[in-house]
Parts: structure tokens; C-alpha cells; sequence
């Protein structure tokens, strides 16, 4: 697996089911305590529950707990 994945303004493009099916992939691609780095405009909020939310600064990224 990965520790980290870097997806920026790419979700933007898919429509929700693709966009759902993408994340869960990153999901079980990552290790635990893994994270993904997403674009201003994109969140994984609103597709899943399945990673959690944590601040860096400025940016929001996401990681699998």
C-alpha cells in the first residue's frame, strides 16, 4: 500500500458514483494512518465516511484512521 496519495483537481471531473468508487480505491490502497492530498475544491466529506479530516496549516487533508 501507500502512505500517501496526491489527487488534486481531478475528482472534479468524475460524476458521484465514479467519484465514490475512485476514493474507496485510495482507501484500500492506503496504509493506516495513510494520507490522501486533495484540491481546494474537492472533498472526500461529502462521497465517504470512510477517512477523517484533519487541518495542516491552512489546507485540509484526509487520512485512514
Amino acid at each position: 500500500g501507500f502512505d500517501v496519495v496526491f489527487c488534486r483537481n481531478v475528482l472534479i471531473y468524475f460524476d458521484t458514483e465514479s467519484r465514490q468508487q475512485v476514493v474507496e480505491r485510495f482507501y484500500r490502497s492506503l496504509h493506516t494512518g495513510g494520507y490522501i492530498f486533495l484540491g481546494h475544491s474537492e472533498s472526500v466529506g461529502r462521497i465517504t465516511e470512510l477517512f477523517k479530516m484533519r487541518r495542516a496549516g491552512e489546507h485540509i487533508v484526509y487520512y485512514k484512521p
